[in-house]
């Protein structure tokens, strides 16, 4: 993947959550797919971490992701490149890299800069060589229709996949 010229703004999880994490978890080898998702919640252009906490608050655990894209186009780490997401644990077998976009995109696509950040995010990801430089990228296309249409346009783009 091409270095798009965007800076990648990784805020670390001890920044905006009060849970802690160490040890939790099954840790990642070098994964060869990306999931992309949404929250189906509500979007933040600005305090963001709140935002998160709320989200956070009312899973009562962890959000079950890797990373988190937000509309201030900042990149949040849950999970991070550490450990496995539970938010697998529906789709058997498959270790990947989850990131979601904050907000709900089954109309309309995430803003461009969040798009780039989770751009950057892939290829520091592949620069850290926690992701196979040659992996697949999915998208979770459960009630994501325009996140679905503007990823498949990504390289390594492979098909949308859905939860039961």
């Amino acid at each position: 993947m091409p270095d798009f010229g965007y800076r990648l703004s990784l805020i670390e999880h001890d920044i905006w959550s009060e849970m802690d994490l160490q040890g939790q978890g099954t840790p990642l080898d070098p994964l060869k797919a990306v999931l992309f998702t949404h929250t189906e919640s509500e979007e933040c252009n600005e305090d963001c971490p709140e935002v998160l906490r709320k989200l956070q608050s009312s899973s009562l655990e962890e959000l079950p992701y890797n990373f988190l894209v937000t509309g201030d186009c900042q990149v949040f780490k849950v999970y991070g490149w550490e450990y496995e997401s539970n938010f697998l644990k529906d789709l058997s077998g498959n270790s990947s890299l989850v990131i979601a976009f904050v907000g709900n995109f089954s109309r309309n696509p995430p803003k461009d800069c969040q798009l780039k950040a989770a751009q950057a995010l892939i290829l520091e990801s592949v620069k850290r060589k926690k992701l196979q430089p040659e992996y697949k990228l999915f998208v979770l296309a459960n009630n994501a229709e325009a996140l679905q249409r503007e990823l498949m346009h990504w390289p390594r783009y492979t098909s949308p996949r859905r939860m039961k």
